[in-house]
């Protein structure tokens, strides 16, 4: 099992031919992030494609008790127990019949997790399953391919959640390699905290860990040209809709790697409350926000394109897909 930090690749991966699914089935897949808590649930329609119909969000940071303590604490198993028997209600009342939920980085290092698992499953009925970081990358690439139209080109793609970065090399349809890195957004807040640094040495503290990245992106790419990368997940769909906000863009789906730059300095010369009062940003999204961004920059400048693609799906749609 791959485990974060270390190398995973698939050859020649190709997400699953879509199947026909009775139209009206109703589907639900939860996601057990290191920041958050998310279930989504969607309907398939007459073409096999999934509609989403609603999105809930609860601000478990189980990423928070892992990557500080190597474990989760009594109070946050508590909450999520909570938030799972919440999430059973939303999927009772939406009539879904098939449900999928996983856990992701700080699940993977959590010391008690088959404690927090068995606990989610004796209290609310639901199982919840922890995946590696290369299944995780499939996922991710199995959602993009289903938006984004990937024939004939490179790409990379960059999901940021809150305790890996998964980066993924695409040629076409077809994967050639995915890594997860230790680089994710709570996991860089608890290294902040832990050494009582702010949130103004962060740009050093990437750096000192960026060095696996571009090792893995030069053996990857090989000097190869790239078309776009596409960043996945709820940190790159704030970014998008803050570049609309803060530089008077008319697109959410796009930025070029002047605009991440420009949107990112802005960012950092706010406080976390400045952003969370001025910009309406959530208190879990407005501390991970400028991490996130730097994490961006940095990847983006060993990257050899100026575009990077916000296709605004994520490891829940990918969960959802597999399930048809």
């Amino acid at each position: 099992m791959a485990t974060t930090g270390s190398t995973s690749t698939f050859e020649n991966y190709t997400p699953s031919n879509r199947r026909k699914s009775q139209p009206g089935t109703r589907l639900a897949a939860i996601d057990v992030g290191s920041n958050a808590i998310r279930l989504v649930i969607g309907e398939v329609d007459k073409n096999g494609e999934i509609k989403v119909l609603k999105k809930f969000r609860e601000g478990v940071r189980l990423g928070k008790d892992t990557f500080s303590a190597g474990t989760i604490s009594k109070k946050s198993i508590e909450r999520t127990v909570e938030t799972f028997i919440k999430f059973r209600r939303f999927i009772k009342e939406h009539d879904a019949r098939q449900v999928r939920a996983v856990g992701t980085s700080a699940l993977r290092e959590a010391k008690n997790r088959d404690s927090l698992i068995a606990e989610i499953q004796k209290i609310s009925g639901l199982q919840l399953q922890v995946i590696d970081g290369l299944e995780e990358g499939q996922l991710i690439f199995s959602a993009v391919a289903r938006r984004v139209d990937l024939v004939g080109s490179k790409s990379v793609l960059i999901d940021i959640g809150g305790g890996s970065v998964e980066v993924s090399i695409a040629d076409g349809k077809k994967v050639s390699a995915t890594r997860s890195f230790p680089l994710g957004t709570v996991r860089l807040l608890e290294t902040l905290d832990s050494k009582n640094l702010k949130e103004k040495h962060l740009p050093n503290l990437i750096e000192s860990a960026m060095k696996p990245v571009r090792t893995y992106l030069k053996e990857n790419l090989r000097n190869q040209s790239v078309d776009f990368a596409i960043g996945t997940g709820g940190n790159f769909e704030c970014l998008g809709k803050l570049r609309v906000a803060l530089l008077s863009k008319t697109s959410i789906y796009s930025m070029s790697f002047d605009d991440l730059h420009e949107l990112t300095d802005h960012l950092a010369s706010m406080s976390v409350k400045e952003r969370i009062h001025y910009l309406r940003l959530r208190n879990d999204r407005a501390d991970v926000i400028v991490p996130a961004a730097l994490v961006t920059l940095a990847i983006m400048e060993s990257i050899p394109t100026d575009t990077l693609n916000v296709p605004f799906v994520g490891l829940r749609d990918g969960l959802l897909a597999s399930m048809l």
